[in-house]
């Protein structure tokens, strides 16, 4: 198993007890899906190895699992800090409108005021308010298009596309083709000595 074909699920945090629980801290909107998984998959000398998990049970707004040959403080200490992925398939279904930000890498970003597309997405940047799609608009042109949660979004996943209500004027500040731009190549100037 390898990180392409898997997604981040969250963190082991800290040890639990001295008999080898962890902390499980998961980076979902909604963790329920997830409390049934049987194997959590953590790097180990860049690989994925799965452990399997015995018990998990909530602890406020993160897990104690208890996994499988992890039976010592020490074991737990050692995993600490450490990434837990799943496969690709284990992830839960969105409700439409949804995406999952990894999933839309290499996708097309298109107006929905005029159906063009305005670019690829590169990826998703999710610091600050709200998140951002970095896109390439062409020929090495990057810019970002932010997605506060007013912004209406169709994902369309058969055809690899996000449908976007674009801000005014965002396409012109990356694309540098302002109306006034456009017309200023128009006019006749004299040079008047």
């Amino acid at each position: 198993m390898n990180q392409d074909q898997c997604f981040l699920l969250g963190k082991i945090t800290k040890p639990f007890s001295f008999k080898g629980e962890v902390v499980l801290w998961m980076d979902v909107d909604d963790a329920a899906p997830y409390i049934h998984v049987t194997t959590l998959w953590i790097p180990q000398q860049n690989i994925l190895v799965p452990y399997t998990i015995e018990s998990i049970k909530a602890n406020k707004d993160r897990f104690v699992v208890r996994l499988s040959d992890v039976t010592t403080e020490d074991q737990a200490k050692a995993l600490s800090g450490k990434d837990v992925w799943l496969p690709l398939e284990e992830m839960a279904p969105l409700p439409s409108g949804k995406f999952y930000f990894h999933e839309v890498r290499g996708w097309t970003a298109v107006n929905r005021a005029d159906g063009q597309s305005v670019g690829i997405i590169v990826h998703v940047v999710d610091q600050g308010a709200y998140p951002m799609l970095e896109v390439e608009f062409g020929e090495g042109n990057l810019g970002f298009i932010p997605l506060p949660e007013h912004i209406h979004i169709d994902v369309k996943r058969e055809e690899k596309t996000l449908i976007l209500d674009l801000p005014e004027g965002l396409l012109d500040v990356y694309l540098g083709q302002s109306k006034q731009d456009e017309h200023d190549g128009d006019d006749d100037w004299e040079l008047i000595t």
